[in-house]
């Protein structure tokens, strides 16, 4: 069908013009477009991040929409975080120095339908969602693959828009799990549904691009894949949401970590605005904070500037012992960055706290 060769052209260009982000993203990127008229922040450059709309083929701007039911009146939002497995992958310490900077909570959201009997996928899904309440990711995977297998059945599958919410909910289960390459798949094939339903600008799209760019960014040898895919989600979020919105903060954060981390003066000011943001909807005191805080100081160590991440970590644990206390698992890690920090800074602090 002529939607479904939309999307494989779709896929395709974007391939090959991944493949200059190795080089540099000078072989199909060139600067387009700005953050904002205001400059973020004083003595810092508004950055013009790289166009991909030549990567996202043209053509799918003027796809007719496929008409079908939308989701349930009667359904809710559920939001769950991809990204609190942070014990899963940290050392001793609770900190893993080979993970340069940190890569920021993803948050999905997707529609729950109102309680239904444990019939059919709709009964499935509602197992999956319990197993997900108790962090039981691997249940969680088994119930959301029987409901996507069920839906698979019907004639409808390749524009049903409650198999593409259930496609991501399987996909998170599967990222739970640290199976990047797995949750890869789900999440595509939920793109596909939702370009061909909703349009190429819809946020749907931009959240499930999220996804997907989250999990490439997981994967080696895909890693170089994601920022671009960040970039067209900020686009779409930037024209379609208010400009405190949390969602366009996280999308600023992902542009700074995949695209701009080997540039300070072009990432700082995306943390900057992100954590403006976050200040403002959630306060100064709240986890999404200390996240844009422990980005920068990371990022500050990575250039050799431990003068300018230790403040930034001193600030980040003071909100961390707020809100967790001043031994919780999520407190240790920022105590021992700061400590590492002072040691790499002041040799003799280093060689005492080696007697201690």
């Amino acid at each position: 069908m002529a939607d479904v060769s939309t999307i494989v052209r779709l896929w395709t260009t974007s391939f090959f013009c991944f493949v200059g982000l190795s080089a540099g993203l000078n072989w199909c990127f060139t600067p387009a477009m700005s953050f904002a008229a205001t400059p973020f922040q004083e003595n810092h450059p508004v950055v013009s991040p790289p166009t991909i709309d030549s990567v996202w083929a043209a053509d799918t701007k003027s796809d007719k929409l496929t008409a079908y039911r939308p989701m349930s009146s009667g359904g809710r939002d559920a939001c769950f975080s991809l990204d609190d497995r942070m014990e899963d992958r940290l050392g001793p310490l609770g900190f893993d120095r080979d993970r340069t900077l940190p890569f920021p909570l993803t948050m999905v959201c997707v529609g729950l339908l109102p309680a239904v009997d444990e019939i059919g996928w709709a009964g499935y899904e509602a197992r999956g969602d319990h197993a997900r309440s108790l962090g039981n990711w691997p249940e969680a995977e088994k119930a959301y693959a029987k409901a996507v297998e069920l839906l698979d059945r019907t004639s409808d599958k390749e524009v049903n828009q409650d198999l593409a919410a259930l496609l991501n909910k399987l996909g998170a289960a599967r990222f739970k799990q640290n199976d990047f390459v797995g949750a890869e798949t789900v999440f595509l094939r939920a793109l596909t549904i939702y370009t061909l339903t909703h349009g190429s600008e819809d946020l749907h799209v931009a959240d499930t691009l999220d996804l997907v760019a989250s999990a490439l960014f997981e994967q080696q040898q895909s890693h170089a894949l994601a920022g671009p895919l960040f970039y067209r989600a900020w686009v779409i979020r930037e024209r379609t949401l208010r400009p405190d919105h949390p969602a366009i903060a996280d999308s600023l954060h992902h542009l700074a970590v995949s695209l701009y981390s080997d540039d300070v003066s072009l990432a700082i000011p995306l943390f900057l605005r992100s954590k403006a943001i976050r200040e403002k909807v959630f306060g100064h005191d709240h986890p999404l904070v200390a996240n844009s805080l422990d980005a920068m100081a990371r990022l500050y160590e990575t250039h050799h500037r431990r003068d300018l991440a230790i403040p930034l970590y001193q600030e980040e644990l003071k909100i961390q012992e707020k809100i967790f206390g001043p031994n919780a698992s999520e407190t240790l890690p920022v105590r021992s960055s700061l400590e590492m920090a002072h040691g790499g800074k002041d040799p003799l602090h280093k060689a005492m706290n080696g007697r201690e």
